[in-house]
């Protein structure tokens, strides 16, 4: 059975409408899957092992209790996320207190635990600001490549990851995150690394997209064209937020895309009713975008 798994490091039990876009449109696409948010527990001040009160937190908050009573197929983990990383090479930030001398600790404490969850469980990683439109479950051993230009080859994101468990990549990774952890440097655990290691363990100068890559230990990964996850890139990021959809951006979504990356969702960019953004979570995420468009919002996403 597939595992599909998100991380939110802050420590709210309340979702935003737009992550609770993400979570629903993963378990909407992959009905048959397990869809689990780990989430940060230290932020409750509940009492250890207050599993009733930590329940019921989460019920406190409307969007994310119509999820867990309308989807069957959503779990949410709340535990100390930094435990995640004991047993891999992570946990050596941890140990010598590199993570406490953190200028982004939340930022690095995510891009962490999703590769340690990955080692140990195995499964496909999305970020929250995903929007998924088709199944997963032939999704593995890959990561996506993004379109940046000439000038920018070989650019990979790590928002979209999927691993079997125990893949040596990903702990070649982790052992290269730890050399590669600066902390006032907020990607430093990010997408410059997840390429360089990569380059390294598959002895590669560069990631042709749509291919299989053969590298260590008789491992092999598959890199995913740009429109496999990032059709719309960083660049193009105005495109989820004008008034009015080019019917080219869905067509290029609904052509080659399992999901869609939101660039610029978690920052407060308004989506009107008729943007691309606006559009995507009222086919694929109906439950979050009613609730987020209810009582008066005059229809803004």
């Amino acid at each position: 059975r597939l595992n599909i798994f998100f991380v939110e490091t802050s420590g709210k039990s309340c979702l935003t409408f737009r992550q609770a876009c993400g979570i629903e449109s993963a378990a909407k696409a992959n009905p048959d899957a397990r869809i689990k948010l780990y989430t940060e527990k230290t932020g409750m001040n509940l009492p250890e092992n207050d599993l009733e009160n930590d329940h019921r937190e989460f019920f406190r908050c409307p969007v994310t209790s119509v999820l867990l009573k309308q989807m069957n197929n959503i779990e949410i983990v709340r535990e100390n996320l930094v435990e995640l990383l004991e047993e891999t090479p992570l946990w050596q930030l941890h140990k010598t207190g590199s993570f406490n001398r953190s200028s982004w600790r939340l930022f690095h404490l995510s891009d962490a635990a999703r590769v340690a969850l990955l080692w140990k469980k195995g499964g496909t990683y999305l970020d929250m600001d995903c929007i998924v439109m088709r199944p997963l479950e032939s999704l593995n051993n890959t990561i996506g490549t993004v379109e940046n230009g000439p000038n920018v080859p070989s650019w990979v994101e790590n928002g979209v990851m999927a691993f079997s468990a125990g893949h040596p990549f990903l702990h070649f990774l982790m052992k290269y995150m730890v050399l590669a952890f600066e902390p006032d440097n907020y990607i430093s655990l990010g997408p410059d690394t997840l390429r360089d290691a990569m380059f390294y363990f598959c002895n590669r100068e560069t990631l042709p997209a749509n291919h299989w890559v053969n590298c260590r230990h008789n491992s092999s990964i598959f890199i995913q064209p740009p429109e496999s996850f990032y059709a719309i890139n960083n660049s193009r990021m105005e495109t989820f937020y004008q008034p009015e959809f080019d019917p080219n951006d869905w067509h290029l979504l609904h052509r080659n895309s399992f999901l869609s990356h939101i660039y610029g969702a978690g920052h407060g960019r308004i989506a009107p009713p008729g943007s691309l953004y606006a559009e995507l979570a009222r086919k694929y995420c109906p439950v979050s975008y009613a609730m987020a468009t209810a009582g008066g919002a005059n229809g803004i996403f």
